[in-house]
């Protein structure tokens, strides 16, 4: 099974970060647009359907959301099963370890209650009180109106940071054979 994890970690998972960092950047966009820069609910609305993929449609955006936060929470546990193995490495991937353990519970938690807000909305029909934890949770709204700023923007930068640097692995990989 590890040598599965393996294979996605490393050769599918570069080809659908693009798809998550756009995710993840939409959504650092808007909550800081709204909240520090007083972007507008046009403006705000223009990047939540770049966020969730509504810019292509109703029928589609649902699944476009299951195939990001899914390779999202793939690339979660794939890289956390390798955060038993023992070291090895040079500080690049000592550092894409340490930051993907670091922010492993938070970005779980992210990518699985956007899967449930989104699921929940279009086929499950949960109730709005379902809805509304599932944001706070997604959000970190439960840290407070200018906490839940910082939630996203500290997640959201640690996801790009440790997708960066899994690509930076990947070329130096794909180089050295």
């Amino acid at each position: 099974m590890s040598r599965y994890f393996r294979i996605f970690h490393r050769r599918v998972l570069p080809f659908l970060f693009p798809l998550i960092a756009l995710t993840a950047l939409t959504g650092m966009i808007y909550r800081v647009g709204r909240a520090w820069f007083g972007m507008d609910r046009t403006t705000g609305d223009l990047v939540l359907n770049i966020h969730t993929g509504g810019w292509m449609g109703d029928g589609v955006s649902p699944f476009y959301v299951l195939l990001v936060g899914f390779s999202l929470l793939a690339a979660l546990l794939t890289g956390g099963a390798y955060l038993v193995r023992k070291g090895g490495g040079g500080w690049l991937r000592r550092s894409h370890r340490l930051l993907g353990l670091v922010f492993l519970l938070p970005l779980l938690v992210t990518a699985g209650t956007g899967i449930l807000f989104e699921a929940g909305e279009t086929w499950l029909h949960f109730p709005e009180s379902t809805s509304k934890l599932l944001m706070t949770l997604h959000e970190g709204r439960w840290l407070g109106k200018g906490g839940r700023v910082y939630y996203v923007l500290v997640t959201g930068s640690a996801l790009l940071g440790v997708g960066v640097i899994g690509l930076a692995l990947w070329r130096s990989r794909k180089k050295a054979n």
